[in-house]
């Protein structure tokens, strides 16, 4: 899925406002909404939770390669089933690469189950619950209820309704996962889901086989000279 920047930050204030909690229907203001200024990073919220970024393989790999994903979104989950596994095989198990996952919210649910998958105890249960919700993004995404079960999925890694519940009405959580959002459009110029940035260098998916191609490029000939 494809946005440009003017769609990006319009969904920011979208997003926020439809969560927003102890607000007046009937409150109004004469200044007009701007743009926020961002932070470097995301802003850390006060609780118990996965924030930043979410780190496969090693810290020291000589190669990162960072992806905006949404988790509403089916070419998304396409990479996390057929390309991820691939990708640590041939690179992250080895400690070549690095891969980095943030968000990059579309739309209201998407941000739901972005928060619901960060207010985990440790990052094991955040990556197991992004990976559950990818793997099973066709049959949550078109049941009657998408929240619950939405809340049935993130249960199964200790967040229980009640958790739920705080994590989706916790204004700081959303606000660090919009933040992701839009740094990712500023820093990276991502308008489309998944972007992948290889060493700084932001691209669409090119396909595995131009992918490795690409992380092979970036590990040189001593790499290629013990493989």
């Amino acid at each position: 899925m494809t946005l440009n920047a003017k769609i990006i930050t319009a969904l920011a204030f979208a997003t926020m406002a439809l969560f927003a909690v102890g607000t007046s229907a009937n409150a109004q203001s004469s200044t007009p909404q701007t743009a926020p200024v961002l932070p470097a990073s995301p802003t850390t919220p006060d609780r118990t939770g996965v924030w930043g970024d979410i780190v496969y393989g090693s810290p020291d790999a000589p190669v990162e390669l960072i992806e905006y994903a949404s988790l509403t979104c089916s070419h998304c989950a396409n990479f996390a089933r057929n390309v991820l596994p691939k990708l640590t095989q041939d690179f992250i198990n080895n400690g070549k690469v690095r891969l980095v996952f943030r968000n990059f919210v579309l739309n209201r649910l998407d941000l739901a189950a972005a928060a619901a998958s960060r207010c985990m105890a440790d990052e094991g249960a955040t990556k197991r619950t992004i990976s559950a919700l990818f793997l099973e993004q066709e049959k949550w995404l078109q049941s009657e209820n998408q929240l619950m079960s939405l809340a049935e999925i993130v249960a199964r890694e200790g967040l229980d309704q009640q958790g739920f519940q705080e994590c989706l009405q916790d204004q700081q959580v959303r606000v660090h996962v919009v933040e992701m959002t839009q740094l990712g459009a500023k820093n990276h110029q991502v308008n489309a889901t998944p972007t992948l940035v290889l060493n700084g260098v932001s691209m669409s998916f090119p396909g595995y086989d131009s992918l490795k191609l690409r992380i092979e490029a970036q590990l040189g000939s001593d790499y290629l000279n013990t493989n």
